[in-house]
């Protein structure tokens, strides 16, 4: 009896209900008009056949007329002589009216009743279908919450439930993604403290212990105390890009970074990532050989420049002591280009595969580099409709940075 306190269930009992005490209304006064009618019939066929029996037999009594015309007993010779005059049982004048009307409007109501008690058969049984319909899918969808994300196709009928089972299993299988892609995220996340805080470890025991020898001996000789220093300065620029390159990475996953979209020249752009890493390349005594040509693209030009600096910084820690990184620019009818080679001692293939992974240590580099670079420059420069590709070998690497000129 719980589903007749529902809300929809008394509306449409209520909406049934006024339609079947209308409907009744209805069809009991067009019975009643109907008879009406057939009486006003019957009236005006008595009065003319009263007027005709008059007219013929003016000497009859007419007390004696109007008791023939009324009585109703069946009677055998009248039944011959009107079906001798072609006046059949089926269009006889009258038939008890009182009686016949009352019998007649009491089988009409008895079909309507009998309409009425059908159609609220069908209603109830409905309601039954349609609430075990709802608790299945309500079972159904506690399974999925529990992580059954079987689709029932063989309940997939074409009714508004199933399209209802089928847009909540998407929402479901949704919202499974998206707390497993959360879960993934705070994985990264987890992994990335680990690994900046391992990256940061080592630079930084270096830093705290040179610093301790430092203050520890007051007279130690100026080049060794010099060569003390510049080692911690080292340590701790290396401490500081690792920082900000994670910053800046961490702000372009974020989506807060919005990359401006204006003519920048890439020879330009170079320069002033050269410009940055001056102090970097005299430490190891690297020169630069350029030729930049004037070509332009459309882009971010500072963000480029962050993702050039850190190729050009990637080639800085390649090179041997004194060596040569060169730099050119180029450009064809589809795309912009500009190279960045040094004359190290490679990569091999499969350090290639993953040299674009965030935290990747190649096989043959120092400990406190951080393959953190290489991956912010790819999310820079695919940002802006470009790519990054590397060729290496025994003679050294090359990295080509392609921004296409026509971007959609």
């Amino acid at each position: 009896m719980s589903a007749f306190w529902n809300k929809d269930v008394k509306r449409i009992f209520w909406g049934l209900a006024l339609t079947w005490i209308i409907g009744g209304v209805l069809i009991n006064l067009a019975f009643f008009r109907y008879h009406e009618r057939m009486r006003a019939e019957q009236y005006s066929a008595y009065a003319g056949i009263l007027g005709e029996i008059r007219k013929a037999y003016p000497e009859a009594p007419e007390e004696e007329i109007i008791k023939s015309l009324t009585h109703t007993a069946p009677s055998k010779e009248g039944e011959d002589v009107l079906r001798q005059y072609g006046i059949l049982k089926d269009g006889e004048l009258y038939k008890g009216q009182s009686h016949e009307r009352s019998m007649s409007m009491l089988c009409v109501n008895g079909i309507f009743l009998f309409a009425v008690l059908i159609s609220l058969g069908i209603l109830i049984l409905f309601w039954k279908r349609r609430s075990q319909k709802l608790r299945e899918l309500g079972s159904y969808v506690d399974r999925v919450s529990h992580g059954h994300y079987e689709l029932e196709l063989q309940k997939n009928l074409e009714d508004e439930l199933s399209g209802l089972r089928n847009e909540l299993y998407k929402l479901t299988v949704l919202y499974k993604e998206q707390a497993e892609a959360a879960l993934a995220g705070k994985a990264a996340l987890a992994d990335s403290v680990a690994n900046i805080s391992h990256q940061l470890k080592t630079p930084l025991t270096s830093a705290v212990i040179l610093t301790d020898n430092l203050l520890e001996s007051p007279d130690m000789e100026l080049k060794t105390r010099t060569k003390f220093l510049q080692e911690v300065s080292r340590q701790l620029v290396g401490m500081k890009w690792l920082v900000i390159s994670m910053l800046k990475l961490s702000r372009l996953d974020a989506g807060v970074v919005e990359l401006q979209n204006e003519r920048v020249s890439l020879g330009e752009i170079a320069k002033e990532a050269m410009t940055n890493l001056e102090m970097m390349a005299q430490w190891k005594e690297i020169c630069f050989e350029t030729r930049l040509e004037d070509v332009t693209v459309n882009g971010d030009g500072k963000w480029l420049s962050e993702a050039l600096q850190n190729i050009i910084k990637n080639a800085i820690e390649h090179s041997p002591q004194g060596g040569v990184i060169e730099l050119e620019c180029s450009e064809n009818d589809v795309y912009a280009q500009i190279s960045v080679r040094d004359h190290g001692e490679g990569i091999s293939d499969l350090d290639q595969k993953h040299l674009f992974e965030r935290f990747y240590r190649a096989s043959k580099v120092e400990n406190e580099n951080v393959g953190i670079g290489l991956a912010l420059a790819k999310e820079i420069v695919e940002r802006q409709n470009g790519s990054i590709t590397v060729d290496s070998g025994e003679n050294g690497t090359c990295f080509y940075v392609r921004i296409l000129k026509y971007q959609g």
